[in-house]
């Protein structure tokens, strides 16, 4: 059994989740990465991450709605998800919290702000 904490990325702009998945990587993490919100439903069940890291703005089922459902599922519900998205607007931050989200970060960010927020849901 590997002691490395398992964060499954979902975003479906492609030089984001790379630029994001080497750094993570780089900080001792495994990363799962999801193209659209189907799938990072999916990988949820198979690969059961200590966080998720969730962008808004996804195909097929948007990070909203993954939330939610993640969120209302007792299997789910306890692995801190923090969004990522380039929605910084007031609403959208609140309805991702409202959604359940443990944290919000507006794109671009700043990756050590990133690992600070992830490490800080890590270890609560």
């Amino acid at each position: 059994m590997s002691d490395k904490k398992k964060i499954l990325l979902a975003d479906d702009e492609e030089d984001v989740k790379t630029i994001v998945e080497v750094f993570l990587q780089s900080k001792g993490f495994e990363v799962v990465t999801a193209f659209d919100g189907l799938s990072a439903l999916d990988l949820v069940r198979t690969e059961r991450p200590d966080l998720i890291l969730l962008d808004v703005m996804m195909p097929v089922v948007n990070g909203f709605e993954v939330c939610t459902r993640l969120k209302s599922d007792p299997a789910t519900r306890d692995i801190p998800i923090i969004m990522l998205s380039a929605m910084g607007q007031a609403e959208s931050v609140d309805r991702g919290l409202a959604a359940g989200a443990a944290d919000y970060m507006v794109k671009p960010f700043d990756p050590v702000q990133l690992l600070e927020m992830i490490q800080r849901h890590l270890a609560a």
